[in-house]
């Protein structure tokens, strides 16, 4: 976290590699991390962000796309979703590496595409060619 910044350090799905990794973020900087524990017990774990970050699975994936009420000439995303299939440890756990993950930024591009396209395709794997 750097002022405004946040950033996902590290996702672990065992509470023992999240204590092991933690203990590799610098002390200046430890003392702004905190480890949050998240309900899932297998990868694929889709984190969304926002105005925070939320994890969920692919259904809320879903269902967080299809609350979205596109704002005409909008120009930013409403929501960047990331694909998590493994342990995500950076090698430097000082820095913002999130964008390493698979991820998507959910514009009005995007927005248009996916209800062209239907909820057959996966959130990453959009036919962004075809027009």
């Amino acid at each position: 976290m750097n002022g405004n910044h946040k950033w996902i350090s590290g996702v672990f799905l065992k509470n023992f590699d999240a204590d092991n990794y933690f203990q590799l973020i610098p002390e200046e900087i430890r003392d702004i991390q905190i480890i949050k524990s998240i309900n899932f017990e297998e990868y694929p774990v889709y984190l969304l962000e926002a105005e925070e970050f939320y994890f969920v699975d692919f259904k809320g994936v879903r269902e967080a796309i299809n609350k979205i009420e596109a704002i005409a000439d909008f120009e930013y995303a409403y929501i960047n979703i990331y694909e998590i299939t493994k342990d995500f440890a950076p090698a430097k756990p000082r820095k913002d590496y999130m964008g390493m993950l698979n991820h998507t930024h959910v514009d009005n591009e995007y927005l248009e595409r996916y209800i062209r396209f239907g909820v057959e395709y996966n959130p990453f794997d959009l036919p962004w060619d075809e027009r």
